[in-house]
């Protein structure tokens, strides 16, 4: 019988490229949440203190308090203060409940690790979430 764990993060675009043995690692690092509508995952400025991969429900994305984008299942956010233990480059606010995988930083320091397929695909992703966020910036509207 698969399991349900496994058969989600195989549907998450950041982790497309991985073995099942790396995928069952990376369950192992995870745990599954479910959070009510109306809480706040991050805030820009502050501390990030988890990766999140969305499973279902979707979160708003606001940058400089500017309502930017809509996450859903699949999406994921929190890997730019994983890699440099910054402060959250967004506002993430649960716009429906959510159940969600998270990561703490040492479960995704050890997940990333001994995989640099992850790690650079991680990369990517980080670039394309900060590039998004700047063009909109620039063009003062929403991006995504």
């Amino acid at each position: 019988m698969a399991d349900p764990k496994l058969e989600s993060l195989k549907r998450v675009s950041l982790l497309a490229h991985c073995s099942d043995k790396e995928l069952r690692f990376i369950a192992t690092q995870m745990d599954e949440v479910e959070i009510k509508a109306g809480r706040e995952l991050t805030h820009q400025g502050q501390p990030g203190d988890a990766f999140y991969v969305l499973l279902e429900g979707e979160v708003e994305v606001s940058v400089d308090q500017h309502p930017r984008h809509t996450m859903g299942p699949g999406d994921f956010f929190g890997e730019i203060s994983m890699v440099d233990r910054g402060p959250a480059t967004a506002t993430v606010v649960t716009k429906t409940p959510v159940r969600a995988m998270v990561m703490s930083h040492a479960q995704f320091r050890d997940a990333v690790k001994g995989n640099d397929e992850l790690f650079g695909q991680v990369m990517i992703a980080m670039a394309m979430h900060l590039r998004r966020d700047a063009l909109a910036r620039e063009s003062g509207g929403s991006a995504g």
